[in-house]
């Protein structure tokens, strides 16, 4: 399974419709992190890092789009037998999406695996 593919499970997209927007999203972390290693192959013990940083960012920018800044949203509600049901939307901040800070955070990691060219 490709990273497009292990993200787009994690959101439960079935359909291709935002492939192009994920896809970025991946390509967007991988090239910074094979810039900043001085690679041209990306180290597939990052995959978690790429797939964490493009579903943030697929929902924090769907959110936003959307205007959802609540971490809960009212899904039903019943007034005689008391009853409301909740989704939780899942909240990310803009510093999850921040590919700088997300970089920063995990560069302990990343450096493991930066090539030393003389």
């Amino acid at each position: 399974m490709n990273l497009l593919d292990k993200v787009k499970e994690r959101l439960e997209i079935t359909d291709t419709s935002q492939d192009k927007k994920i896809q970025s999203y991946i390509d967007e972390i991988i090239d910074k992190v094979k810039s900043i290693c001085n690679r041209v192959d990306y180290p597939e013990e990052l995959n978690y890092l790429a797939i964490k940083y493009a579903k943030d960012s697929f929902i924090y920018y769907k959110n936003k789009d959307n205007s959802i800044n609540e971490q809960m949203q009212l899904m039903s509600a019943s007034d005689n037998g008391q009853t409301v049901n909740f989704k939780i939307i899942e909240n990310v901040s803009k510093d999850d999406v921040d590919l700088d800070k997300v970089i920063a955070k995990n560069m302990e990691e990343i450096s493991n695996y930066a090539y030393m060219r003389w």
